[in-house]
Parts: C-alpha cells; sequence; structure tokens
C-alpha cells in the first residue's frame, strides 16, 4: 500500500515537471536505521492508543518495506516510517468513521469524496496562482486548468481524511536521525542563529541550481534564525567540471568574493572551462595573480576533497543535500521541506521564527 502523501507528492511532482537530485553512479546510501527497538516501542498515539512498531511495520508489509528502505539513509527511511504512521493512523480513522455510518470504509470514502462536490474554477485558480512560481514563465491558466482539475479531484479523498484527523489526538514520538556534520565553509547569516543548514553541492548539477532560490527564499524569510554554511560535493564522475569550479570557489572565497562568485558560477553553468573561471574571477575584481597561484595549490583541492569526504561519511549519494540543525533533506525540494523543520528546531529551542529586520 503506497501512502496518500506519496501519491499526492508524486502527482504534484508530475505537474509541475519538480525533479530532485544528481546520483553519483556506483554508489549507494547509507545503512538505514533500526526497524524497531528490541523492547519494541511505541511510535505513534491515536486518541489514547499506542502504535507501537511491531503493528507499523506490519502494516506496512515487512518485505516490502525491507526492499524499499534497503539502501536508503536513515534520514530517507525516518521519512517512510513517518508517512506510513500517516497511512496507519487514516486508515483506523477512516474504518472507525466507516463503522460508526454503518458502511464500509471504501463505501464511506466513496460517499464522503460525492458530498464535496466538482472541483471548482475558483479552487482551480487558486491552486495555479499557489504555484505560479513553480510552472515556466509562460505558463498560463488556460494551459493547465485541466491538468490542475485532475490533480485536485485526485486529492478529494486527502480531504476526507483531513476531515477525521482534526478531531483525532494525535501524536508521532519517532524522531529523525541526526548526521553529525561539522559546518565548516563558508557562510550566511549570524554566527550564533539557533539554526544552521549546511548544503552540500556540486556547481554543474541542475538541481543543485534548481534549488539555489529555495536557498535564498530560506535565507529571506529567517534571516536572524538561519546560517547557511556551503560544502563541496563535485560529482566527478557525472560532472567534469564541478571540481574545478569548487576549487576556483575556494579561491575566490580567500579573496571575500565567495557567495558572488558561487552565484557566476550556477548563472553560467554550462560555461565553466579555465578560461570562463578566470573570466568571472576578473569580473569581480579578483586579483589574478593570487587567484591563478590559490587553483594550483594542493591545499585548495584538499579543501575541496575534505568536504567530498564529509558527505560520504554523512552517507550522501547524490546533490544537492542538506542538514538543518543535522536532519537530511535530500534533493531540491520545496521550500515547505525545510520550513516544517527550521519551525520545529525554532520551537525546540523556544523561539518563534523572527520577524525581517
Amino acid at each position: 500500500m503506497i501512502h496518500r502523501q506519496v501519491l499526492s507528492r508524486a502527482a504534484l511532482a508530475a505537474l509541475l515537471l519538480v525533479g530532485f537530485a544528481c546520483k553519483r553512479t556506483g554508489d549507494t546510501a547509507g545503512a538505514p536505521g533500526s526497524t524497531a527497538a528490541a523492547d519494541n516501542p511505541v511510535v505513534a498515539t491515536l486518541n489514547g492508543q499506542n502504535i507501537d512498531a511491531t503493528a507499523l511495520e506490519s502494516w506496512i508489509k515487512e518485505d516490502l518495506y525491507k526492499r524499499e528502505v534497503g539502501d536508503k539513509a536513515p534520514g530517507e527511511v525516518y521519512d517512510l516510517r513517518v508517512q506510513a504512521i500517516d497511512g496507519m493512523v487514516d486508515e483506523r480513522l477512516l474504518t472507525a468513521a466507516a463503522t460508526k455510518a454503518g458502511t464500509n470504509p471504501d463505501q464511506y470514502l466513496t460517499d464522503r469524496v460525492k458530498a464535496l462536490g466538482p472541483v471548482s474554477d475558483d479552487e482551480i485558480k487558486q491552486f495555479f496562482d499557489q504555484n505560479r512560481s513553480r510552472l515556466p514563465p509562460d505558463a498560463t491558466l488556460e494551459a493547465y486548468a485541466a491538468r490542475i482539475k485532475s490533480h485536485l479531484e485526485s486529492q478529494r479523498p486527502d480531504k476526507v481524511r483531513e476531515e477525521l484527523r482534526k478531531d483525532a489526538k494525535i501524536d508521532v514520538l519517532i524522531q529523525p536521525p541526526r548526521a553529525n556534520v561539522d559546518a565548516t565553509g563558508p557562510s550566511r547569516g549570524p554566527a550564533n542563529a539557533p539554526v544552521t543548514l549546511i548544503e552540500f553541492s556540486d556547481y554543474q548539477c541542475p538541481f543543485c541550481k534548481r534549488a539555489e532560490p529555495v536557498v535564498k527564499q530560506l535565507m529571506q524569510k529567517y534571516p536572524n534564525d538561519l546560517r547557511l554554511v556551503y560544502r563541496n560535493m563535485p560529482l566527478d564522475a557525472l560532472h567534469p567540471r564541478a571540481r574545478a569550479a569548487a576549487i576556483a570557489a575556494v579561491c575566490a572565497d580567500q579573496q571575500g568574493k565567495f557567495w558572488e562568485y558561487h552565484d557566476k558560477l550556477f548563472d553560467n553553468q554550462g560555461a565553466l572551462a579555465d578560461s570562463d573561471l578566470d573570466k568571472y574571477a576578473a569580473d569581480l575584481g579578483i586579483e589574478a595573480g593570487a587567484f591563478k597561484t590559490c587553483r594550483s595549490d594542493p591545499a585548495t583541492e584538499a579543501r575541496v576533497n575534505s568536504d567530498a569526504a564529509a558527505a560520504r561519511a554523512a552517507g550522501l549519494n547524490g546533490t544537492p543535500a542538506f542538514f538543518v540543525n543535522g536532519i537530511l533533506v535530500s534533493g531540491a525540494r520545496p521550500i515547505e521541506d525545510f520550513t516544517r523543520w527550521i519551525d520545529q528546531e525554532l520551537a525546540a529551542k523556544g523561539n518563534a521564527p523572527a520577524p525581517k529586520s
């Protein structure tokens, strides 16, 4: 059984043509976390009743679960388990509601979806407006209306489930795994910010470029609460110029021009020859002699290698990859996939998101 949130995200990705990550060939992710502790811990509660790890994994179907998570990193295993908890809770709530109504779950869901009525033009326009920034610049409501309507119709059952959840008391008790990754590298934001976002990226990776606007939005949204640290993870087999670009960016950092040079590289992903790297440095007023010396210095490449080694130690096999106070967010994700963790971290530290200065 595929959980409804997985289906929803897949449908939305297909609708909006969203991609996720550049993957290193020949590698697998880090070993997954334990599926259940020896004492069979409680992973969630629903209206005061416990859901334990054994019940959860039985619901997922053990063999399918093992195949699904066998090569995934602990953070991805955690996401799958939380999605499974959501699905298990939804199934129990739906069964209880159907029993109370004197029918079966499938018929109850069909009846409640029918009661919602057809998708309206206002709903289609609202969805289009809310997702406008994720669509091509020349996208029009007329061109996307049919696809949006189909997508919203597929989400009708989720609306029914959300209604059932409103009166339920649900607590998810499992915690996300955290990687111990050093926040060393060029940074933006307050040094004492309560949340640190570490980015591992590759200057030739198209998904890394796609992630950059979201990173900038996050820095604007949390100007006093978020520190961004950039680290290199060049995928040499896929992107032969990524390492040279990373080395050049390290040299730009030595002259206080890292972020300007970083933006130049992403803006010109198709032009990263040595002559291009020199030209971008000249455009930014970087002193040519020192820049050339730095690029040929083995210590500079050693810095890039150190970043790449840290990425491997954290179990990464693709870019971009982010750690929010050690919690992995993998791939070019929408801003909501970051804000849910950032807001949770701020709440745990007793902070509300600070307003923009």
